[in-house]
């Protein structure tokens, strides 16, 4: 058979199954499979740059599929109440029950529901605190009365309008420290109960009728967790 020389490579005809192949036939055949092993190498350089390049930029790669992580939930709970019934006793119509006040304390807080509800609102912290005092009283089978003209400031707290002992009244909820100018003196023990509860880092409420203290409701906040989330 005939030979046929490639630079130093010498390739002669071969015959596969029969089939006879010429030199050149040959030639052709290593130049194919030489273009596609270049090809293959070329891409996986080209894949390689990529992701080096993508590494170097700082981009993170993405989380591995199912690992675990922690899920938290807010917890607000009343730690502490003190009802003063009639902390001036220097005046009859200021006086009213236990179960009254708290009473107008759940009806402010009802009226906060509602405009949290209408307003499509996200609540702010205090007004979960304040949520957890109106949980806390219904959980003690109290229930609100009528009110009219309720509003609420982000710094006041909430007011309304009730009647009580057949009285048109204003009723105030908020933060002790807006409550300190919005009120008289507060009583000795509520006074002594809201700086108690500041330095245990609480949330603290004052309950106020016709400008004055009648109540001091204390609010921790913890995170507690849940587990873990996939």
């Amino acid at each position: 058979m005939g030979n046929f020389r490639m630079a130093s490579v010498e390739i002669s005809d071969i015959e596969i199954a029969g089939l006879e192949l010429s030199a050149s036939q040959v030639q052709q055949i290593l130049l194919v499979l030489s273009g596609f092993i270049a090809f293959v190498l070329i891409v996986l350089i080209v894949n390689y740059l990529t992701k080096s390049r993508g590494s170097s930029s700082g981009e993170k790669p993405s989380k591995k599929p199912g690992k675990k992580e922690p899920q938290y939930e807010e917890i607000f709970e009343v730690e502490n109440e003190i009802i003063e019934t009639n902390p001036y006793k220097n005046d009859p119509d200021t006086y009213f029950e236990q179960s009254v006040l708290q009473t107008v304390t759940l009806t402010l807080i009802v009226g906060l529901q509602e405009h949290l509800t209408k307003m499509a609102e996200n609540p702010s912290d205090q007004h979960k605190a304040m949520k957890a005092v109106g949980k806390y009283l219904e959980e003690k089978s109290i229930a609100p009365i009528a009110f009219t003209q309720w509003n609420q400031s982000a710094i006041q707290g909430i007011a309304a309008r009730v009647i009580l002992n057949g009285k048109s009244r204003t009723a105030l909820f908020g933060p002790s420290v807006a409550m300190v100018k919005a009120t008289a003196k507060f009583p000795s023990e509520i006074s002594a109960q809201v700086e108690s509860a500041h330095a245990a880092g609480q949330s603290v409420f004052v309950l106020a009728i016709d400008g004055l203290a009648y109540g001091v409701f204390s609010v921790s906040h913890r995170l507690v967790s849940t587990g873990l989330d996939w």
